[in-house]
């Protein structure tokens, strides 16, 4: 999979992600990137619920709603 961006409304602007794949066996998992910088990963579980695993340096904060919007978004993209 390529690597390609996603644009998350925000409050007060959109913000542009950077998606990679995290080549983790076995797990749909993406690495996310904002201004260069990797503040997170999301990984689709077994029962198809993403999971937002934060970096140490968290660069966004993300409510369980948008975080499976991402996934979605990132789901439709990807296939």
């Amino acid at each position: 999979m390529s690597t390609f961006n996603i644009d998350i409304p925000r409050k007060d602007h959109t913000m542009t992600v950077r998606v990679e794949d995290a080549n983790k066996l076995k797990l749909t998992a993406y690495n996310l990137f904002y201004e260069d910088q990797l503040f997170g990963c999301l990984v689709c579980n077994e029962n198809n619920v993403w999971i937002y695993e934060p970096h140490a340096h968290e660069a966004l904060i993300l409510n369980a709603e948008e975080i499976q919007a991402l996934g979605k978004q990132i789901s439709e993209h990807a296939n």
